[in-house]
């Protein structure tokens, strides 16, 4: 086969190949109208519901709330933070609250395993509470982590 000949066939195999890869790349990319849509979408019924049901602790701030259409039972999902100060406080508070279960340091981080939680109208929340990563490795040393977070989750489907 002629130099020109192999030549031309390199050529066209790698004009397939970019083919491929863009055509790959369309597939992989969401659509354009998705890559403009805010990442967390608000729904009715989402809100401060440590307030709602009166067990707010003080020190806690109310983060914002977000709708999770796409998770099984369709969650809405309440954030808030405290300060390491406040930390271990909130916890006992917590804890007698609302039963929390009693933070555990694991890996990089102290955290909580969701506790449930029915208020007097019958509503079910799941709550849990999570250090920041952190090298801090006693309860003692809590202050020095600048924040923990709060999550109290409901759903708005059966599962």
């Amino acid at each position: 086969m002629p130099a020109s000949g192999v030549r031309t066939g390199l050529v066209m195999k790698f004009a397939a190949c970019l083919l491929a890869i863009w055509s790959l790349s369309n597939i992989l990319q969401p659509p354009l109208m998705a890559a403009s849509a805010p990442r967390s979408v608000t729904a009715q019924g989402c809100g401060d519901f440590l307030a709602q049901i009166r067990k707010k602790p003080a020190h806690v701030e109310f983060a914002g709330c977000n709708y999770a259409p796409d998770r099984q039972g369709k969650p809405l999902e309440a954030t808030y933070r405290v300060s390491g100060r406040f930390a271990a406080a909130t916890e006992a508070y917590l804890i007698k609250a609302v039963g929390l279960n009693r933070l555990k340091r694991s890996c990089c981080l102290w955290d909580s395993p969701a506790s449930q939680y029915r208020d007097s109208i019958g509503r079910d929340f799941l709550i849990s509470m999570v250090s920041e990563e952190t090298m801090v490795s006693s309860r003692s040393g809590w202050p020095q982590i600048v924040v923990f977070e709060i999550t109290v989750e409901t759903f708005t489907e059966d599962m």
